[in-house]
């Protein structure tokens, strides 16, 4: 037992001895241990770039009424750095890192922070340095209007067609996004671009925003109704025909038609379909409302050409609006007196037996020329024929024989050589009627 009891002693003795010493001993192995593991195991880290931000309760704003956009390029964060060992350093891909921007947590200024994580590891093993650390946002208030979709056609049909018109399958288009935006547009439009059309076009048409500038508004904060829609476009042949004026101006008395009808144009180009515009030749202007009597002053007709076009067929220019005037002139008569002398005026007919001459007292008679005042002051007395026709004026009195040496007052006839114009006079001739001997014979 004494023995025992001092073996123990003695350990104790041995194991107490330098105690400080050996404790240091253990710590410092402990030491060497950790710094022998972390140069097996350092800690190190690694860069992925332009990593996409993932948007979470994003309806948060939808059910407020409310639309974003992302301001700076912010939903792409340029550079994240990912610290950790190198055994899990190794391990980990940018497939295993997300960025989140949670909208529930938005702050007033529209900037949201943004969460990352390792979907292998959690927080205790992975630490995170970026670029950008907030997602900033430019939000408002959501409008939705709707608008009258029409057609814009540009390009041009081939030459002898024309663009009549267009039809759209839908008229009525929704535009929904920021107010700012759906509150600037103007016009909604379907275009269509045409190149040498000889026949119908119908085609697929992209849908264009205007503002009232007629400046293109960007669709990229926007949602249409509709980004396309299917458009005919009436591609018609053209053809210039004359037009025919059927008009009846009778004048009063003591007026004259003093010329041709007059119309601000004579032809009228006409559009239709391959076929039927070719058996167009003429429009003709025709009816009751054209027939004038006892006209006193220029007659003039507003003549609305859509009313003559025939079925299927229409005016090729409809930039105006079809009405022509057409203008019938009309001048009260104009007369003038001319002198002609006796020696102007031949006898003619003189009847078998009997001599005639024109008597010395007559110097010359009055004629009156009628028609309108230009034509009448292009007229002369060489202009004018008179002739006293005997046998006529005898067939008129009813006179078989004549008595010799008598002196009658017979009518002169008058010709002119002017068109336009008419001769009267109230003077008659005396003329001296013989009889002719026979041995004179």
């Amino acid at each position: 037992m004494k023995n025992r009891r001092e073996l123990l002693n003695k350990l104790k003795t041995k194991i107490l001895h330098n105690w400080y010493l050996k404790l240091l001993s253990i710590v410092f192995a402990i030491i060497l241990w950790a710094v022998a593991y972390n140069i097996e195991n350092p800690v190190t880290s690694t860069r992925f770039s332009n990593v996409e931000v993932t948007f979470v309760n994003t309806e948060v704003l939808e059910e407020n009424g409310q639309v974003y956009a992302v301001l700076n390029n912010s939903d792409v964060v340029r550079t994240v750095t990912v610290s950790a060992s190198r055994t899990i350093i190794d391990d980990i891909t940018e497939s295993d890192i997300t960025v989140e921007a949670d909208f529930s947590k938005m702050r007033l200024d529209g900037t949201v922070d943004l969460t990352f994580t390792c979907t292998k590891y959690d927080s205790s093993n992975v630490t995170f340095s970026a670029s950008s650390t907030t997602l900033q946002l430019d939000v408002e208030d959501k409008m939705e209007r709707y608008f009258r979709l029409t057609a814009e056609v540009t390009g041009s049909a081939a030459d002898g067609y024309i663009v009549s018109g267009s039809t759209l399958e839908q008229n009525q288009l929704s535009v929904s996004g920021p107010e700012s935006i759906v509150s600037s547009i103007s016009s909604t439009k379907a275009s269509v671009v045409l190149d040498d059309a000889t026949d119908n076009v119908v085609t697929y048409a992209d849908i264009v925003l205007y503002d009232s500038d007629g400046n293109e508004i960007s669709q990229d904060r926007l949602t249409l109704g509709s980004s396309r829609v299917r458009v005919t476009v009436e591609v018609l042949k053209t053809k210039t025909v004359p037009l025919v004026f059927e008009v009846d101006v009778t004048p009063a008395d003591g007026y004259l038609l003093s010329g041709d009808l007059i119309a601000e144009t004579d032809t009228v180009t006409v559009a239709g379909k391959n076929g039927v515009v070719d058996l167009v030749t003429q429009i003709v202007i025709s009816g009751d409302e054209y027939v004038v009597t006892d006209a006193t002053e220029d007659v003039v007709f507003d003549i609305d050409l859509d009313d003559y076009m025939p079925s299927s067929i229409v005016r090729a220019d409809q930039e105006d609006n079809g009405v022509i005037t057409v203008t019938q002139p009309v001048e009260a008569t104009y007369s003038a007196e001319l002198s002609l002398s006796a020696d102007r005026i031949s006898l003619i007919n003189v009847p078998d037996g009997y001599g005639a001459q024109i008597s010395e007292e007559t110097d010359a008679v009055t004629v009156v020329v009628a028609g309108l005042e230009d034509t009448v002051a292009t007229v002369r007395s060489q202009n004018i024929t008179a002739t006293v026709d005997m046998e006529a004026w005898m067939a008129d009195e009813d006179l078989t024989e004549l008595q010799d040496g008598e002196v009658y007052e017979i009518p002169v006839t008058y010709t002119v050589s002017v068109d336009g114009v008419s001769i009267s006079s109230s003077d008659s001739v005396a003329v001296l009627v013989w009889q002719i001997a026979e041995e004179e014979e």
